[in-house]
């Protein structure tokens, strides 16, 4: 007879850039929901007891980020962070200098900047031109650590005490360095290391010369307006992230390896050793669209197109510095349930996909 029992789902190999929270993040924000309800700023027990939580979690995540409580500010506005800190540090006559691997948020602040900008190639490797760059005390550098679509990384002890006003984008890199010290501001995204969406961060070195650049009235440096139990269940995520980071970096690195078999298939930068979760290929000949359809079809889901949102199918402006075609262009994620095993099966279906659509 018929079997009664419930089909089980196949469980999609997942290399795109969302993942499910884990369950260790997920139990923390519903047990925050319990007991961080109340305005922690309010005189009230409740109250009191949501300040003892939200301290915790701050000076938690501070520590991971090489910054202190004092330093760091929670935004309940992610997008903001990229404008508020940059924007934070502008002053008449300084120079903006950002780079043709920007993320779209900095290029439009870049666009909309009244003084003097400065747009810093780079090589085919992804690495900023530095030749002939010179930063002074009127420079206003936003610096990328990580790029979200190749997962290259640039050398940030380059530029570490340089002159200037120096502001890292750190919202596409795994906590695994130092991307604070000797700069004066860095900005965040929780979502990289597996938090819940909605909480940005920026740590604010040089908070002396630091101005909240829209309309406030009292001495703040950030809108405050953020989730508790978003702002406890990153928390848990980045201790949990710090302690998975190696292994993803060693698995991004196993399948940067992998892909050099695949004919047709380039994998964008130099070596497989960068300390990211992220990798982009371009293939030849082929939509990415159609090899992304055929993919899930066998259960196997990755990206296309720009990494400015999952959904942005456009073409992708870094890969286009690089000097790389913008089609075809696929990207991948790693994360932290995944093993070799999984990766193997990634690549022997894109290889035998790709033979497939050739024909």
């Amino acid at each position: 007879g018929t079997s009664t029992l419930p089909r089980v789902a196949h469980l999609t190999k997942n290399f795109t850039s969302e993942s499910p929270l884990s369950p260790a993040v997920r139990e923390a924000i519903s047990a925050a929901f319990e007991q961080g309800w109340a305005d922690p700023k309010k005189q009230s027990q409740a109250a009191g007891r949501a300040a003892i939580l939200a301290a915790s979690a701050r000076e938690e995540i501070a520590s991971r980020l090489h910054t202190t409580p004092s330093n760091l500010e929670v935004l309940g506005e992610p997008s903001m962070a990229h404008f508020i800190s940059i924007m934070g540090f502008a002053r008449e006559g300084a120079h903006l200098l950002t780079s043709t691997i920007d993320l779209g948020k900095i290029r439009a602040i870049a666009r909309a900047y009244q003084g003097e900008v400065t747009d810093i190639g780079v090589d085919h490797l992804g690495q900023l031109i530095r030749s002939g760059l010179r930063l002074s005390s009127t420079s206003l550098f936003s610096l990328q650590a990580t790029n979200g679509e190749t997962g290259i990384s640039q050398d940030l002890d380059h530029w570490r005490d340089g002159a200037g006003r120096i502001i890292v984008d750190a919202t596409k890199a795994l906590p695994i360095s130092d991307y604070v010290s000797g700069f004066s501001a860095t900005s965040f995204d929780g979502t990289t290391w597996g938090g819940p969406t909605g909480l940005g961060f920026i740590a604010i070195s040089d908070g002396k010369n630091f101005r909240y650049p829209l309309p406030h009235i009292a001495p703040i440096r950030v809108p405050g307006s953020y989730s508790l139990p978003l702002l406890i269940g990153s928390a848990v995520a980045l201790s949990e992230s710090v302690a998975q980071a190696s292994r993803i970096v060693e698995l991004r690195n196993y399948l940067y390896r992998a892909l050099q078999n695949i004919a047709g298939l380039t994998v964008i930068g130099e070596s497989e050793v960068q300390q990211s979760q992220y990798l982009s290929a371009v293939i030849d000949d082929i939509s990415a669209e159609e090899l992304l359809r055929t993919l899930l079809a066998r259960d196997i889901a990755i990206d296309a197109g720009s990494a400015c949102s999952p959904e942005d199918l456009t073409p992708s402006h870094v890969i286009a510095s690089m000097g790389f075609p913008t089609t075809g262009h696929i990207r991948f994620t790693i994360h932290p349930q995944q093993t070799e095993a999984d990766v193997d099966h990634l690549v022997h279906n894109l290889s035998e996909v790709l033979e497939t659509l050739r024909r």
